[in-house]
């Protein structure tokens, strides 16, 4: 009989992954097929994720774009249904995610006819979107992404206009710590966590967010946890490198969480198409094995809490479409068919 996954780790870590909402909400599945005119069949994806995995996370039902509608104009009806799915199926559930300088509605950084919104605006804005949130959710989520990717990977320093963020632009450095106030009032039971891309692969901005981290805990800001997206690839980045990021935000007293795993079979730079033999998927399950005895290790240090896939079957993975736009991956655990690959099986024994 096939072992459960989340039952392998449950000395070490949750495991979890990201959910579409084609698979928890029957309307956006219906908009969904209705675009691109044939029928979405994502029950193989659904019975997976139920056996396989204890912690859930909206793809991008959750995200404030879809959420914060106007001034006094929330819709939750997306997120609700993600949160009776978890509830439903007794999976933990994450937030993703409320400041980000992606996916957030434009309104919030305008003022009067057409002008740029006041630092007082945008702060009672925010703050009353977290507070919102959190009103309605805090009870069920175990962890939220306050905020998402602030550092910037040209300047290694927290994101400018010209890095298409608005929150520092108007609010200034300090939209962070204030975020993370708010977040704690709103969400007193919940991990609060700042997320971000890369910190395993570019030591400039992993030392950016060392040293960033470093000033919001000298001001008693709460934050706890440490996001690594880990959105990487077969060939890099080395282990060890992985190692030495959980342990420098280990180090700090800080949790630390894999937020958005997956695993390319490109190099990032690499632009060209490739057929996913079985030689391919072997090698990534070796990559896979040898990531998840790193996770194993830096748990058993106390560092390591949760483990997250960005998806469930290549299916339904968004790198089919980047950074190379309709070309297949095989990036997760289970194939397009729903059937699992040798990275499932080898880490799973």
């Amino acid at each position: 009989m096939e072992k459960i996954l989340f039952e392998t780790y449950k000395d070490y870590f949750r495991v979890g992954a990201a959910v579409s909402g084609v698979i928890f909400n029957d309307d956006f599945r219906v908009k969904i097929e209705k675009k691109i005119g044939k029928k979405i069949n994502c029950e193989k994806d659904t019975a997976l994720l139920k056996k396989h995995f204890n912690l859930i996370v909206a793809e991008n039902d959750t995200k404030m774009e879809g959420i914060y509608k106007a001034e006094n104009d929330f819709d939750f009806s997306a997120a609700d249904k993600f949160i009776q799915f978890g509830k439903e199926n007794n999976k933990d559930m994450r937030w993703h995610t409320l400041v980000w300088h992606n996916q957030s509605p434009k309104w919030i950084f305008k003022g009067e006819k057409d002008s740029q919104a006041t630092k007082d605006q945008l702060e009672e804005r925010t703050k009353k979107y977290i507070y919102t949130v959190g009103e309605r959710y805090k009870d069920d989520i175990c962890s939220v992404d306050v905020v998402n990717e602030c550092i910037s990977d040209k300047t290694f320093c927290i994101r400018t206009k010209e890095d298409h963020s608005m929150w520092r632009e108007i609010m200034g450095e300090d939209y962070i710590e204030k975020a993370f106030f708010w977040a704690k009032e709103a969400f007193p039971k919940s991990d609060l966590v700042i997320n971000d891309y890369n910190l395993e692969i570019i030591p400039q901005k992993r030392q950016a967010m060392y040293e960033l981290l470093k000033k919001l805990l000298a001001k008693k800001v709460p934050v706890n946890t440490v996001g690594l997206q880990m959105h990487i690839s077969m060939y890099n980045p080395p282990v060890e490198e992985i190692e030495k990021t959980i342990e420098l935000f280990g180090s700090l007293g800080l949790k630390v969480i894999i937020t958005e795993m997956d695993v390319s079979i490109y190099n990032f730079e690499d632009q060209s198409t490739k057929p996913i033999t079985a030689e391919v998927l072997e090698e990534q399950g070796q990559r896979f094995f040898e990531l998840f005895e790193c996770f194993k290790k830096e748990a058993k240090k106390g560092y390591l809490q949760d483990v997250l896939l960005w998806g469930i079957t290549d299916a339904f993975s968004w790198k089919n479409n980047f950074p190379v736009p309709n070309r297949p991956d095989a990036a997760l655990l289970f194939d397009v068919k729903g059937e699992p690959k040798p990275a499932f099986i080898r880490i799973n024994q």
